[in-house]
C-alpha cells in the first residue's frame, strides 16, 4: 500500500520543525539545517557533523543568518528532544533525511525515534497539488534519472517563493566539495581560504536555509488550502 499523508493542521505546520541535509552524493551529508518558529521569531541552525568541515562552520557562525556550528551526529538527538518537548511534528522533503538520521545517529532509541518520525513532506505536497494545481504536470528529468520528478524547488514556483538563481538546486555539492578540499590543501585553516572558496561556503549555507524556509512555506501553504483527499 503506497504512503500517504497523515491529516495536518495550520497550527501544526505553523510549529513543525523541517529539516534539510547538504553533502555530496558519495559521502554521508556534511550537514544539516532545521528551521523552526519560536513565537514570533523563526530559528534557523546548521550542524555541521563533517570534522572537515568544522573550521568553515566556526567562521561562519552566525554572521550569515543563523546559527551555523560545528556539531556531531549525537547532537542532533536534540531535534528530537525539542520535537517531543514541544510536541512539533518534523518534516524533511523526501525519505532521504530520516534514512540518514536512522543510520548514523549513535543512540538506537534516537534512530528509530527519527525513522518513526520524520514525515515525508511530499507527500502533503503532492496531495495539496492535486487538488489545487491539477492541471500541473511534474516530469522527470532526463538528465538526471536518479531524481524524482517531485523536487522541491517546483513546487517553489507554485507557490512563488522565490530563490535568487546564486542558491538554487545544483551546485551546493560540489561547493561543499570544494571547501572541503581547499581547508585540507590549508590545513584547516579558513582564513586561508582565497574568496571564492569562503563565497562557495556561503552559498551552499543559503541554499540550505532555501531548503529548509522554502520547505516550510510549501507545507504552510499544504495546510491553509483546501486538500480534500490526502491520497498521494
Amino acid at each position: 500500500m503506497a504512503a500517504k499523508a497523515k491529516p495536518l493542521t495550520l497550527s501544526e505546520a505553523q510549529r513543525a520543525i523541517y529539516i534539510d541535509f547538504e553533502g555530496t552524493a558519495v559521502d554521508p551529508p556534511s550537514l544539516l539545517g532545521i528551521v523552526w518558529r519560536d513565537g514570533d521569531e523563526v530559528k534557523f541552525v546548521q550542524y555541521v557533523v563533517e570534522e572537515e568541515l568544522w573550521p568553515a562552520a566556526e567562521a561562519k557562525s552566525p554572521d550569515h543568518g543563523g546559527e551555523c556550528r560545528k556539531a556531531t551526529w549525537a547532537d542532533l538527538a536534540e531535534i528530537r528532544h525539542r520535537a517531543e518537548t514541544e510536541r512539533r511534528r518534523v518534516f524533511a522533503w523526501s525519505t532521504h533525511e530520516a534514512d540518514v538520521l536512522s543510520e548514523h545517529v549513535p543512540s538506537r532509541a534516537d534512530r528509530e525515534w527519527f525513522a518513526a518520525n520524520v514525515e515525508n513532506a511530499i507527500l502533503n505536497a503532492k496531495a495539496w497539488k492535486k487538488i489545487n494545481h491539477p492541471d500541473v504536470i511534474f516530469k522527470k528529468d532526463p538528465k538526471n534519472p536518479y531524481v524524482g520528478k517531485n523536487q522541491l524547488h517546483k513546487y517553489f514556483s507554485l507557490i512563488n517563493y522565490d530563490v535568487p538563481k546564486a542558491f538554487g538546486p545544483g551546485n551546493s555539492a560540489q561547493r561543499i566539495r570544494k571547501v572541503r578540499e581547499m581547508l585540507k590543501e590549508r590545513g584547516g585553516d579558513y582564513s586561508a581560504l582565497t574568496g571564492t572558496k569562503k563565497g562557495q561556503w556561503t552559498k551552499a549555507l543559503k541554499h540550505n536555509w532555501h531548503d529548509c524556509d522554502g520547505l516550510r512555506e510549501v507545507i504552510l501553504q499544504c495546510a491553509a488550502d483546501p486538500v480534500l483527499d490526502i491520497r498521494p
